[in-house]
């Protein structure tokens, strides 16, 4: 990274982290949580349990759905068997907290997309472009990149439908 002097006074570029390898993924991505305030959006064709399904995250998940009753956090998946049969903490905290912490099953014109990205507030976020290469690009202060990455998962939920087995009516 480079130091940016900012002598004028105006906005400096944001701060943009390469990522290389899974620990420092699941790092930056439980750093990001962490910073959530309001929202968080997270697409993944199949949701990876060494990155999702961790104590610490699904604690940090708690917590900040439990803060506001506005929180909420969204997730998009392709591969909803697996996500369900691999990712049990974040399939319960979806059936103890199912008004705030939701998954989906992305509909099928969303069918067949390698990235991965996740989204805090509209402002941090962090992107796998490509998921067969470990690189990711992740950014805390990048209003213009997370909003980018906002609009397109909305349009992927508005297109999304929840996934039954999470919920399972009757049964306790």
């Amino acid at each position: 990274m480079t130091d940016n002097p900012d002598t004028t006074g105006a906005a400096t570029a944001p701060v943009r982290v390469r990522l290389k390898n899974r620990d420092a993924v699941r790092a930056q991505i439980t750093l990001l949580v962490g910073q959530a305030r309001h929202e968080l959006r997270i697409f993944a064709p199949q949701l990876d349990p060494a990155l999702y399904n961790t104590a610490e995250l699904t604690g940090q998940l708690a917590s900040f759905v439990a803060r506001d009753r506005h929180n909420f956090v969204h997730i998009l998946v392709e591969d909803s068997d697996q996500a369900v049969r691999d990712n049990d903490r974040v399939v319960l905290l979806c059936r103890r907290m199912s008004d705030f912490v939701q998954i989906h099953r992305v509909g099928e014109q969303h069918i067949g997309l390698k990235e991965m990205f996740l989204v805090v507030d509209r402002l941090g976020y962090l992107h796998q472009p490509d998921l067969t290469r470990p690189d990711c690009l992740s950014a805390s202060a990048d209003a213009r990149n997370a909003v980018e990455l906002t609009y397109r998962f909305q349009e992927m939920w508005e297109h999304s439908e929840p996934i039954r087995t999470i919920n399972t009516v009757g049964l306790s």
